[in-house]
């Protein structure tokens, strides 16, 4: 039982026992109360004590470390005798002090140990090296606050030496470690935006660093885990003899879904990875932790390992694997039915100016009918309560040092193609439906409420049923979506890029084989890993086309152009759409100014490191 009044350590440090009951009050050197139990606490000195003693001074100790036995454990009080001659609480203290410093002795419970010459020697020299490098890292703050005064982006005049204090703040920059405190001590602030705005100011970084794929914890380049071989449990139909067309962006370069018209029926042609991934697969496990390909306007990270595109990419060779949907539409641009094969098809590449060319000049009749069914399903769409969003759209490329930012045409073959999607989406959920097949379906509630500003066809209403619209939900219990004005829908044409898609082909063929598929509690687990994963990739590339737009104003300081104003803000300010840029601002405009009113603006300030930009009216 430790006695009140007495000397003791709690989490070594002084404290003065106070009352001893079931749990001890003690008192520490700043006068805080604490109460302990007995087994937290370690006895120095029975007491009794008024108050906490000083350490004492002086003492003798090396002359102490050479009379004890190296290696021998000694209580305070042996200790203290050694060194003092008597075991007083405050020669207790300065024993315990000596301990902290462990130049000499080495603290253990109850006492210390004599350290050898050796172990001293040892201790000196880790001692001299945290010096040294405490000196250097104080050296590398001082440079780095000056660094901080320069002109952005002009080269400081670091050290080698200086290399792991940089490369500690480019990992938090990059989001690779979650502290720096480095930041801190320059006076920087401890933020991803403060250490790239410092890396900026410094010269170590450039506006051509784009951070944002790591720091949202994408994985760049391609999967290392190969697809296995063909498990050839279908046989191929030979669709060869039908003209169908892989129709894209003049700049695509993943060509999976191909379009087809032949004896009454629309085929939608999709690559067929499937044929070689199953469920479990080192190259399943893979896609479904990336979730979906990372487009980023300087790269693209696959979500398959690129013999995937090799293989299964159509148009790539003379013949394609494919899984084929063949779809009757009625007159009325209804789904009459619905037929899914494994398929070998031969298909011709194509881009939208080329296809758009090809539809008005009349010169091919399959295409001419899928732009009519593809009009006739539109028209169905609307009438059963689409919400149609048309936004001007731009691309971001970056080559070679080189940023160019360009507007999206409006084609007309962009929006047949995007429609037989929606139909083959349609169409491979009610096949699934109907076979009561777990399936990665996608469903979407109506839209919120919304007023005036929402109809008509101008860019605010554009805007305005944008804001309007609800997430959408994965997972296998099948919904209408209310967005698309679908009854049933599924995301099932793009399985090189997108995990559910490739799910979604895992389960069908699983039921042509007649395998197994997925019980419907591991398609909601791998529609959630796959969501999780997707979240990240979509940030990233969010935040890397702004983050390059504004690398792009960041040279063009004179910047002028057009903006729309497509909605009015609280406190007067205004939302504003500037069409060649693809970025919303907000901003005060002189008084008047009307929805759809096209205003003249200025760039007046870019700050990278937040991604914040701002415009003003050019009067």
């Amino acid at each position: 039982m430790i006695p009140p009044k007495s000397l003791a350590l709690y989490k070594n440090r002084p404290a003065l026992v106070l009352e001893s009951h079931e749990r001890l009050e003690i008192r520490l050197e700043d006068g805080t109360l604490v109460k302990v139990r007995e087994k937290d606490i370690e006895a120095l000195h029975d007491g009794p004590l008024a108050s906490l003693p000083p350490p004492t001074p002086g003492g003798d100790f090396e002359t102490a470390r050479a009379m004890a036995d190296a290696g021998a454990r000694l209580s305070w009080a042996d200790i203290a005798e050694l060194v003092f001659g008597t075991a007083g609480p405050g020669e207790i203290l300065a024993c315990w002090k000596e301990g902290l410093e462990a130049m000499r002795f080495r603290q253990v419970e109850g006492g210390l140990v004599p350290m050898s010459d050796g172990e001293i020697a040892k201790e000196n020299e880790k001692r001299a090296r945290k010096e040294g490098e405490a000196a250097e890292r104080a050296a590398f703050v001082d440079r780095a606050k000056k660094a901080r005064g320069r002109k952005p982006d002009a080269e400081a005049a670091f050290l080698p030496a200086d290399e792991r204090f940089l490369a500690e703040i480019e990992a938090f920059a990059l989001g690779k470690s979650q502290k720096c405190k480095l930041l801190s001590e320059t006076g920087i602030g401890e933020s991803p935006e403060g250490a790239h705005a410092f890396l900026l100011k410094s010269g170590r970084w450039t506006d051509m660093l784009n951070p944002y794929p790591s720091r949202c914890g994408c994985t760049l380049g391609a999967p290392k885990k190969n697809l296995g071989p063909d498990y050839q449990g279908l046989a191929r139909i030979d669709l060869c003899g039908m003209d169908s067309w892989a129709i894209d962006n003049a700049w695509s370069h993943d060509p999976d879904d191909a379009v087809a018209f032949h004896d009454g029926h629309v085929y939608v042609h999709v690559a067929d990875p499937a044929a070689a991934i199953r469920p479990g697969d080192p190259a399943d496990r893979e896609a479904l932790a990336r979730g979906t390909t990372l487009y980023i306007p300087e790269s693209t990270s696959p979500m398959l390992a690129d013999e995937a595109l090799e293989r299964f990419g159509l148009g790539l060779s003379e013949t394609s694997p494919a899984l084929s949907f063949k779809i009757k539409v009625g007159q009325d641009g209804a789904i009459d039915d619905v037929e899914v094969m494994a398929s070998t098809v031969r298909v011709r590449r194509s881009h939208y100016a080329e296809a758009d060319t090809i539809l008005d000049s009349g010169g091919s009749g399959a295409l001419a009918e899928l732009a009519r069914i593809a009009a006739l399903r539109q028209g169905r769409r609307v009438s059963q309560g689409a919400v149609e969003i048309d936004i001007p759209e731009v691309r971001v490329f970056v080559r070679d040092g080189d940023i160019r930012i360009e507007t999206l045409p409006r084609t007309r073959s962009s929006g047949m193609v995007r429609e037989l999607m929606l139909l083959a989406g349609e169409a491979v959920a009610r096949w699934a439906f109907e076979r009561k097949l777990p399936f990665p379906f996608y469903s979407q509630e109506s839209p919120s409420e919304g007023g005036e500003t929402a109809n008509g066809t101008g860019l605010s209403a554009q805007f305005a049923r944008r804001r309007l619209m609800r997430g959408g939900i994965t997972g296998p219990s099948p919904g209408a979506h209310r967005g698309l004005g679908l009854p049933f829908y599924a995301q099932a044409t793009s399985p090189l890029r997108r995990y559910q898609d490739l799910l979604g082909h895992m389960q069908v063929r699983a039921f042509l084989e007649g395998r197994d598929a997925l019980p419907a509690d591991e398609v909601m687990r791998h529609c959630a890993e796959a969501q999780a994963a997707a979240s990240g990739t979509r940030s990233a590339e969010r935040q890397s086309e702004q983050h390059w737009t504004l690398a792009w104003l960041r040279r063009q300081a004179q910047w002028r152009g057009p903006g729309i104003v497509v909605g009015q803000g609280g406190g007067g300010a205004s939302h504003v759409y500037i069409p060649a840029l693809g970025l919303e601002t907000r901003l005060r405009l002189g008084n008047g100014r009307q929805l759809e009113e096209t205003v003249q603006l200025r760039l007046s300030r870019v700050d990278l490191p937040t991604l914040e930009v701002s415009f003003e009216e050019e009067i």
